[in-house]
């Protein structure tokens, strides 16, 4: 938390290439996934050299304001809050940067799933659910396609699963109806595989399953079951084959259900340690996989700041927010 605060909790991010001006200059989506991914990997130079300014990220705010929540510093969770609210005036809220995945585009500032729920999270943390604009909510419900899912961003009608749940979350964080979800709910629970796991989306080029999103899938799952729309059967498989197949036996955490080696992605075990933490406080047993938390604190430097690898960039959205709201998470289960 210091390190963020002593940079105004703005940083750069794994996915935000697409601000520099080189940008402009690329002609399709693969061009923009290439120079995306370049930077990705790329040092602190490489992203000066591209002209890609620090900004400050919605989703880091709500997650740094959570995390301030849970250290009993609510002065600035609730500071934290003043600031996502004035970003969008009260949501729905987007990424500050144009973002190129392999299903979608949508521009800097236009709306989408994964902001809003974490700021629709940390509000409701701090009582503030209130606070979110009415517009927010018909948002989201906007998002509804014609066979009862939820839409990740109105540029795209793809089924992205952890997207879809976290907007019933949050419809049903900010009021809305058992009828405005059920449907929803069904069609996620329903592409359950056999095993328990979840693709991340649709279709053959959305199949693969990975560690950080399952986990968003459960967490998701848990706020619903809390209000009595899923049933725990459904949890409880996705939970065992998270546990059994997303972890080494040696409980570092994988990126990839069919991954050989420990993730080094920060975000993807950072997600992981928050995710078992609530197992943890609701009485679950990880055994081994406990040891996810020395593998993130691995990834801390001397600076208090977390890297994938040495001497790279500080993502603050996707790796130090994440980082700072598993470990606080870790230490109030």
């Amino acid at each position: 938390m210091k390190y963020a605060a002593s940079k105004g909790f703005s940083g750069c991010d794994p996915y935000d290439g697409l601000m520099s001006p080189v940008a402009r200059l690329l002609p399709s989506r693969l061009t923009r996934q290439i120079w995306v991914q370049l930077l990705k990997r790329s040092g602190e130079g490489a992203r000066n050299v591209a002209g890609i300014p620090a900004v400050r990220m919605s989703k880091s705010l709500a997650l740094f304001s959570m995390s301030a929540f849970a250290l009993g510093d609510h002065g600035r969770a609730n500071d934290l809050a003043d600031t996502l609210l004035d970003v969008a005036g009260g949501g729905p809220w987007g990424y500050e940067f144009d973002v190129q995945t392999r299903w979608a585009h949508y521009p800097a500032g236009s709306p989408n799933v994964i902001a809003t729920a974490f700021a629709v999270r940390a509000l409701d943390l701090l009582g503030r659910a209130d606070e979110v604009s009415e517009e927010a909510l018909l948002w989201l419900l906007s998002l509804r396609q014609p066979s009862g899912y939820f839409a990740y961003t109105p540029m795209s009608d793809r089924l992205i699963h952890n997207g879809n749940l976290l907007a019933v979350e949050s419809i049903l964080r900010l009021g809305g109806a058992q009828a405005d979800v059920s449907v929803a709910i069904e069609v996620t629970t329903r592409a359950q595989r056999p095993d328990g796991s979840w693709p991340y989306g649709a279709g053959t080029d959305l199949a693969w399953v990975d560690n950080f999103h399952t986990a968003y899938v459960l967490d998701s799952l848990r706020y619903i079951r809390s209000r009595s729309l899923v049933d725990s059967e459904v949890i409880d498989r996705g939970t065992d084959y998270w546990l059994e197949e997303l972890f080494l036996e040696t409980g570092e955490p994988l990126y990839y259900a069919t991954s050989k080696s420990p993730s080094k992605d920060v975000h993807n075990v950072a997600t992981a340690v928050s995710t078992l933490a609530a197992l943890v406080s609701e009485g679950e047993r990880i055994g081994e996989r406990r040891n996810a938390l020395k593998v993130l604190l691995g990834f801390q430097g001397a600076d208090g700041a977390f890297r994938n690898k040495a001497n790279g960039p500080v993502f603050m959205r996707w790796n130090q927010a994440h980082a700072t709201y598993a470990l606080t998470r870790w230490i109030n289960q």
